[in-house]
């Protein structure tokens, strides 16, 4: 007797779960650029079909993480001064437009939630966890723009973020970078709690397109020597 298919919304969790797995490897340099993911390896790891892996991998090669190629499957995507402006240009069109509808409805619970964001950023800081900085970089700029209430632009404003993590990791780094980061998000706060739109607004485009400078900068150098 054949076994019934599994319900789509348990499918649609495994494949998810899948997703973050591949994306945790890629993201924290398990998987480098070009590295080949084998669907029978990942589906034995999780003790999954191979159903789900290649759906992940089709999510995941729509947020750029992965290329998939014929006969070879899915490789890992490169990281290159190209993608990354494209991602930062992205990031500059939508932050600074939804940080201004974020300031416009403004609660006294959403500044308290961005101000916990940016304590728990200092904190990663102070004890040295350069790994959590950008999950709470992240965390950071979410906080800022999810009181806008634009559920369709935070949703792509995710999938670039995730694309542009392991661009983050090159420029964050340095303990240097790291302290020019929390000064400016503390500035970018201060405007954010007097709910000063402009100047929010302006501070955060200058925050994104300083770290999008450095990184592509970094990554045209190391194209120049390879």
């Amino acid at each position: 007797m054949p076994t019934p298919p599994k319900p789509l919304l348990q499918r649609q969790t495994v494949t998810a779960m899948v997703a973050e797995y591949i994306a945790a490897k890629i993201i924290g340099g398990d998987y480098p650029g070009g590295h080949q993911i084998r669907q029978e390896a990942i589906a034995a790891e999780l003790g999954v079909s191979r159903i789900p892996v290649r759906e992940a991998l089709l999510q995941l090669e729509a947020e750029g993480l992965v290329v998939i190629r014929t006969h070879r499957g899915a490789v890992v995507s490169d990281l290159s001064a190209d993608d990354a402006i494209d991602l930062f240009d992205a990031r500059l069109l939508l932050e600074p437009f939804l940080v201004k509808k974020a300031i416009a409805r403004l609660s006294n619970q959403d500044i308290a939630n961005v101000e916990r964001a940016l304590r728990d950023y200092e904190a990663a800081i102070a004890r040295g966890d350069p790994k959590e900085l950008s999950r709470l970089n992240w965390a950071f700029h979410t906080a800022l723009l999810e009181p806008s209430m634009r559920p369709r632009s935070m949703a792509v404003l995710q999938t670039l973020y995730s694309s542009a993590d392991r661009y983050l990791r090159l420029q964050i780094e340095p303990l240097k970078a790291q302290t020019k980061a929390l000064q400016e998000h503390r500035d970018i706060f201060e405007a954010y709690r007097l709910r000063d739109a402009v100047e929010t607004s302006r501070l955060l485009k200058k925050h994104v397109a300083d770290a999008a400078e450095e990184i592509v900068s970094q990554l045209k150098r190391g194209e120049a020597a390879g």
